[in-house]
């Protein structure tokens, strides 16, 4: 079903690719439907649907900000409700529970930080936010890793569809995780090196 879907985002008009790049990591995160909402893998397939750097540009700048309003939306859920609230539909809670647990240790080891490096995994991209309002992560600490997480992973996906095309996505949907972790590994040793060079000057 979902491959039948995605098969057809390439005939869209732009206006139908840019609501798509906007709700596609809007819903991953805000409604945790990251087991039905494909987030990396739709947002791949639409930069290779957009093709032209105009077309990009708008799924570009509409997904990052589908990312971002879903991920403060699930921050102020967090916030005002806590992570208790999941525990209102089983289902949900079922999906959600093993991944809280790894969002707050992450939270409380790297602060701020977690919320930029939480987007580019899987497991934890769709409860980090809602970790982080109901751990008391201050708004205007969040809103900038926020910002900066949701660019940077949009602008990843989208452009490695554009630049690889449909070819990627099965191999995005098959080594997905993989993926995630490597990007992350990567993100952490520029991080750990930039810091050391600070530290150093």
């Amino acid at each position: 079903m979902i491959d039948d879907l995605l098969d057809r985002v390439a005939e869209l008009d732009l206006e139908w690719l840019a609501a798509l790049a906007f709700f596609l990591p809007f819903g991953e995160t805000v409604a945790l439907l990251d087991v039905i909402v494909p987030g990396e893998v739709g947002l791949v397939f639409i930069g290779a649907a957009a093709e032209t750097p105009p077309r990009l540009a708008v799924v570009f700048a509409m997904g990052a900000l589908g990312a971002f309003c879903g991920d403060s939306v699930s921050w102020y859920v967090g916030h005002r409700w806590g992570t208790s609230i999941l525990s209102r539909w089983p289902r949900l809670w079922r999906h959600a529970e093993p991944a809280l647990g790894r969002a707050s240790l992450h939270l409380r080891r790297h602060g701020g930080r977690s919320v930029f490096f939480a987007r580019f995994v899987g497991a934890l991209r769709a409860v980090a936010p809602l970790v982080a309002g109901a751990a008391g992560l201050p708004f205007r600490t969040f809103a900038p890793w926020n910002a900066a997480a949701s660019v940077t992973w949009v602008g990843l996906m989208v452009c490695l569809g554009a630049l690889v095309g449909e070819r990627v996505v099965s191999f995005v949907d098959r080594f997905g995780t993989a993926l995630s972790i490597t990007v992350v590994i990567a993100l952490v040793i520029w991080f750990v090196r930039r810091r050391r060079a600070t530290l150093a000057s």
